[in-house]
């Protein structure tokens, strides 16, 4: 009888420790999961980041902010866009500003046109208008990356009709989308949350003290 009952308790103790083996395997499982899957995560993330080292800096500040006389000479075009960086997530404005090429100060009442272009297409355009401070802003949603021309035509200076003189200012757009995360980051991803609520729930059925 003593034997049986030996045998009995060794059984419940040598389970005892089994189990606690397993919850601890269970949750090395779990957290090296989560690790993994995370830092998978992070690193597609990271492929977004625009200009990460800095390689584009001087690119993208002169194509942010440039100022050119027009084709015929007869006034100065500046050209400026929000973000420094146009990407396809976020909308684009371009602030463009008519320079007079004397005095360097604004120009007031201007006739002019804007045409966006990629390559011999032309995708947006904003008709004849005028403005009487001699600025304005055109916003823009870019759905392709690429490089694109942004054509600016000047019909009028001070009422004054003209024949049509451009300025064309290049802009290079990039693309913004999320990358797809691999099916086997999100299977990992779940095999570790499901073996952290596992453990959980185990541990509050078979407190291990």
């Amino acid at each position: 009888m003593i034997k049986i009952i030996k045998v009995l308790l060794y059984s419940n103790v040598l389970n005892h420790y089994n189990m606690i083996a397993g919850v601890k395997f269970l949750a090395l499982i779990g957290i090296a999961s989560v690790i993994l899957s995370s830092t998978a995560i992070i690193s597609s993330y990271a492929q977004i980041c625009y200009d990460c080292d800095g390689s584009t800096t001087s690119k993208t500040k002169s194509q942010q902010n440039q100022v050119q006389l027009t084709d015929n000479g007869s006034i100065k075009v500046g050209f400026y866009t929000d973000p420094q960086n146009p990407n396809t997530a976020n909308q684009t404005k371009f602030s463009i500003s008519f320079v007079n090429k004397d005095s360097d100060m604004i120009q007031q009442h201007i006739d002019y046109k804007v045409f966006i272009k990629k390559g011999t297409n032309q995708i947006f355009g904003v008709p004849f208008s005028h403005t009487v401070q001699g600025s304005i802003t055109v916003p823009f949603q870019f759905t392709d990356a690429g490089s694109y021309q942004i054509v600016v035509e000047v019909d009028g200076i001070l009422l004054q009709p003209i024949p049509p003189e451009t300025a064309t200012f290049t802009v290079g757009v990039e693309s913004s989308s999320v990358p797809e995360f691999p099916a086997s980051t999100v299977i990992m991803f779940v095999i570790g949350i499901t073996s952290i609520i596992a453990l959980s729930a185990r541990s509050r059925l078979f407190p291990t003290n």
